[in-house]
């Protein structure tokens, strides 16, 4: 097993700070990843916990991208995925969301602005324990969270923003939620209780006759990291950056991957019996295959499985 090493650092914000978003670019430009964000009432601040990687090229600000025997066991690496360890049965109890949703309530929604992916991976035997304290939770910052299972039994949530704001608000809520969950998570080989990555949303396309269409019907979401060819990043961008062309997509989204150029994040909804995989995205995903375009040897299938279970926030009705 390889062991990451990181470097951390803690850096403040008063709280009366109107431009955060400054802030989290530097830091992001010179390769900070955000852990967590807490509350200095003492010193009126936000305290931003950051990690780094020590496998990084510093005087580019870039990491080291390895083929895919350099990632994280855990993750299921395109055409690579194991078979699962977590022996839980899966609970009868039929999820679905904290309030149902019409066509036309979508529309009501604002754009995304940023978009956030956490992973979880339960201890045998928590599996319901924690997917009733995951899934009873409330999101306030959040636009809609979709969340469900993979074949590990790891939950993924998807988390949809509409600022930078929101996004540190529920990287703080978060963390003390965590502590609230410690004992029932399995840690992943960086000592962290999460594997999580964030973007600025770059296209956000619903398909609002889909989601009248097909709402009634079980889901499936799909979450590809994808690492484009240096020569073709624009061309790959003016390719993506436009609506699914597949017949039973509900939304799409794109967003850039953490502070990269050439690679990012691809979310996908569509309905369970149409479920896209990495190959059916990079084939027929879009308006032309990107295959030949992007290196899909150090790209990575996040996830593909059925939604379990989606928050919606109903302030926005």
């Amino acid at each position: 097993m390889k062991i990451v090493m990181w470097d951390y650092k803690d850096t403040e914000l008063p709280f009366n700070t109107t431009d955060r978003s400054s802030h989290m670019k530097e830091m992001g430009g010179e390769g900070w990843e955000l852990v967590s964000v807490s509350q200095n009432p003492e010193r009126r601040c936000h305290v931003f916990f950051w990690k780094r990687s020590q496998n990084r090229d510093i005087k580019n600000g870039k990491d080291l991208l390895q083929p895919a025997d350099n990632k994280s066991e855990d993750q299921n690496v395109l055409l690579g995925a194991g078979k699962g360890h977590n022996s839980d049965p899966i609970s009868p109890v039929t999820y679905k969301s904290n309030r149902e949703i019409s066509e036309h309530e979508y529309k009501k929604f604002p754009d995304p602005q940023v978009v956030m992916i956490v992973k979880y991976r339960p201890k045998d035997g928590c599996f319901d324990q924690f997917r009733n304290e995951l899934y009873s939770r409330e999101y306030p910052n959040v636009i809609t969270r979709h969340m469900g299972f993979n074949k590990k039994n790891e939950f993924v949530c998807v988390s949809f923003m509409e600022s930078i704001d929101a996004a540190l608000d529920l990287e703080g809520v978060g963390t003390s939620w965590l502590d609230s969950v410690d004992h029932l998570l399995i840690k992943y080989p960086n000592g962290s209780r999460t594997e999580s990555f964030s973007g600025p949303v770059w296209g956000w396309f619903p398909n609002y006759e889909n989601l009248k269409r097909f709402g009634a019907k079980a889901k499936a979401f799909t979450i590809l990291v994808v690492k484009m060819k240096d020569s073709f990043i624009q061309e790959v961008k003016d390719i993506v950056l436009q609506p699914s062309i597949l017949p039973r997509n509900l939304f799409s989204c794109v967003a850039q991957y953490k502070d990269t150029d050439n690679t990012y994040i691809y979310i996908g909804m569509d309905t369970e019996e149409n479920k896209q995989d990495a190959n059916t995205y990079y084939s027929s995903g879009c308006s032309r295959p990107i295959t030949s375009l992007i290196v899909p040897e150090m790209s990575l299938e996040f996830f593909s499985d059925a939604e379990d279970f989606v928050w919606v926030n109903s302030k926005y009705f």
